[in-house]
This record gives C-alpha cells, sequence and structure tokens, in this order.
C-alpha cells in the first residue's frame, strides 16, 4: 500500500512540473517552466516544434494589448521567441520564453507608418510551453539523451551541409558554363532530375563509380546522346545518368535568349523559385556592401524555359528585396546588411541592393528610379529595357 502511494505521489509530482509555470522569472517579461528532461532532448524537442523559427500571426487581437479601434490599421503580425534553456542538474532542465511581436501599422494620415513592437500577453508562451511538454511526454523513447547520440546527428548536420555546399558549388560552375555558352554563341541542352538521390555515373555502365548523388530538380547542361546515357556537365568534369532518371528542360540558341518572349507567363508571376540561400560576407568590390554580410539567393526559372525577359526578372528580384526587408525589420536577430540574387537561367545576371535602400524604396522615400539606380544589376541589359537603363550601375562583383 505504501508503496503504490509513493508511486501516485511521483506521478503527481511530475504531472505538475510538465503543466505547471514556474514564477523564477518573474520581473523579467518572460515566462518559464522546469521539465524533468536533460538539456539535449529539451533543445532537440524545441528544434522539432519550430520554435526558434518566427512565423506570422492572424491577428494581434488576443495576443498582445492593443487599442481595438487600431486594429484596422495594423498589418502583417509577425512573432519570434527569445528563448533560453538552462540546465538545472543532468536531468532536470529549465526553458525561459519571450514572445516578440511585431506589425506594420498604416498610419491614416500617412506620417506615421513603420513597424510598431508590442509586449505579448502570454497567450504564445504558455502555448509552446503546453506543446512542449506534450511532446516529451510522448517521445521520451525517440529523444536523444546520452552524448554520443547526440554527437552523432551533429555529424549528420554537418554532412548534410558539406552536401549542400557541394551542390551550390555545382550551381555556381553551371551559372558560369551559361554565361560562356551565351557568348560563344552554342546551342545547349538541359536536364533536370526527377527524383532525388539519383547517381550520376563516371561512365554510361550500372556499375560505374558514383561521382555524386543529385537532389530532385537539380540540372545539367547536356553534353553527349549516348543510347540510353546522357552525358553531363561537371565542376570540373563530365558524368553519366540514365535518360529515364532526367528529363529534358531546355534546348536554347543565343538567337531565342536576346529576343525572348515579349510576354510569358513565368513572367508575368516573376517566373523563378529560390532554390537556395545563404548568409555570408560580401565577396566583390561594390562599395554599398563591401566588407559587410549579404544575404546569397539563388533563384531558378520555374518551368521547362531557361529564357526569361528582363523584365519578369528586374520584377523577381524587387519582389523579394521586398519581401527579405520586411522579414528582416519584423527580426531582432538580423544578420545582413544587403540583398544579393544570382539568377540561374539562360540570361544569367546579379542583382544586389543594400537594405537600407530597400527601406527607404519601400517606405516610399525612395522612388523606383531612384532606387534602381543605387542597385546593382550586373549586367544591367538583363535587367532593364533599353530605353529605361540608368548609367551609374556599380556591378556587384
Amino acid at each position: 500500500m505504501r508503496k503504490q502511494l509513493r508511486l501516485a505521489a511521483a506521478a503527481i509530482i511530475l504531472i505538475s512540473c510538465l503543466a505547471r509555470p514556474q514564477n523564477g522569472a518573474q520581473g523579467t517579461g518572460k515566462i518559464e517552466r522546469e521539465y524533468p528532461f536533460p538539456i539535449s532532448a529539451v533543445e532537440t524537442s524545441l528544434h522539432d516544434l519550430g520554435a526558434y523559427q518566427g512565423a506570422r500571426l492572424p491577428t494581434l487581437d488576443g495576443f498582445v494589448a492593443v487599442d481595438q479601434s487600431k486594429l484596422p490599421q495594423f498589418e502583417r503580425p509577425y512573432y519570434e521567441f527569445k528563448i533560453e534553456v538552462v540546465p538545472v542538474t543532468a536531468e532536470r532542465t529549465v526553458v525561459r520564453l519571450k514572445a516578440n511581436v511585431s506589425a506594420w501599422y498604416q498610419d491614416p494620415q500617412g506620417t506615421q507608418s513603420g513597424y510598431q513592437s508590442f509586449p505579448s500577453n502570454g497567450r504564445l508562451e504558455n502555448d509552446l510551453l503546453d506543446r512542449l511538454s506534450d511532446y516529451l511526454a510522448n517521445n521520451r523513447s525517440k529523444l536523444i539523451t546520452d552524448a554520443n547520440a547526440l554527437t552523432r546527428r551533429l555529424a549528420e548536420v554537418h554532412l548534410q551541409r558539406v552536401n549542400v555546399e557541394d551542390r551550390v558549388a555545382v550551381l555556381e560552375k553551371q551559372l558560369e558554363d551559361l554565361r560562356q555558352t551565351r557568348r560563344n554563341g552554342d546551342h545547349v541542352e538541359y536536364v533536370s532530375v526527377l527524383k532525388s538521390q539519383v547517381a550520376v555515373l563516371s561512365a554510361p555502365e550500372e556499375h560505374a563509380s558514383v561521382l555524386l548523388k543529385a537532389g530532385a530538380e537539380d540540372e545539367f547542361e547536356v553534353l553527349e546522346h549516348r543510347d540510353a546515357w546522357f552525358r553531363v556537365a561537371l565542376a570540373g568534369g563530365s558524368g553519366w545518368v540514365r535518360k529515364s532518371q532526367v528529363r529534358l528542360v531546355a534546348a536554347s540558341s543565343p538567337a531565342a535568349a536576346q529576343t525572348g518572349p515579349a510576354s510569358s507567363e513565368n513572367d508575368a508571376a516573376g517566373g523563378y523559385n529560390v532554390v537556395h540561400e545563404n548568409v555570408t560576407e560580401f565577396s566583390g568590390e561594390w562599395a554599398s556592401l563591401k566588407g559587410k554580410n549579404a544575404l546569397y539567393l539563388w533563384a531558378r526559372p520555374v518551368g521547362a524555359s531557361f529564357n526569361t525577359s528582363a523584365p519578369g526578372r528586374l520584377r523577381f528580384a524587387q519582389n523579394v528585396f521586398r519581401e527579405r526587408y520586411r522579414e528582416a525589420a519584423h527580426s531582432s536577430q538580423r544578420n545582413f546588411d544587403g540583398v544579393v540574387i544570382i539568377f540561374l537561367d539562360q540570361g544569367g545576371g546579379v542583382a544586389a541592393a543594400d537594405l537600407t535602400d530597400i527601406g527607404l524604396w519601400v517606405d516610399g522615400a525612395l522612388t523606383e528610379p531612384a532606387f534602381l539606380k543605387k542597385c546593382s544589376l550586373d549586367p544591367t541589359a538583363q535587367f532593364l529595357p533599353v530605353h529605361a537603363r540608368v548609367s551609374d550601375h556599380h556591378p556587384a562583383e
């Protein structure tokens, strides 16, 4: 009987630890809760729940204290968490949360428009802590709780990063090949990989050595047709892939690239998808970003055509500049000062802009022509028609 009472008491203590907010962070604006799990399990669970990624809110109402009469003037509400994970013992961890909420205020008079921040009423924090409690309780056997398993996971993440960097290097080489082909006036074909983990082999044979594993929608220039195989260009060489594992996506000539369609479905919506992005120090000589960190984006055309018009390319760049500025304005952890877009299409080109200049343009302090003069569009002909080109563009080399 005493043993059963002890077990019941232990169960009550466990449930209270998982569900009851702690008061140790009073006065700091943070909400905290203690969990009977090691810090590695708690951090893994927070990542699995997406706690470190900001997100949009449907409305400010119910999440912050705000004058109800002003709610219609607030747009694009957004939040992100400031998270502290503190080990108490080897098997107990405290999580402290504070939600930062912001939204764009559209002043009816047009003089006070801008992003405003709000203190959270605690609903977002308690919701995440409740979800964390449920996740820990339901996934105890799956969570990483030993150092060896954590080391293995870190190694896997590192390997994934290396693979992504290798794929980016391939894409950059393809971009340079595209530009060189355009200069030489050759007719080229491209293939797109149908699914992930397609092997590119050293010879047109089933048992040849694997040079790399291509991802879904990776694209390669075709160098040769041979029976059931394509020989495709790789960085520093070539490889072979089965025709059944890819599809032809382009067969273009310089004449088509120069004339381009007068109006296309791709151009109507920008015509591109961002296939990779990362933040790194700007490596060119453009004075506006030299020595600063930049957000690099690689953009690939949507659909089968590699030929897109200058207006479509410019339209896409402006949309990306606007959206990335708004996301950065919401974030308290912005780590870049400009945006650089590398276009992986037949025409190629690089568009870059300083984040401050983007903000002035978005807020109406700069006209579009004045903003474009401050951008780096390289080459200018790939973004602006002849009659609209500006004379003082400086390429972001």
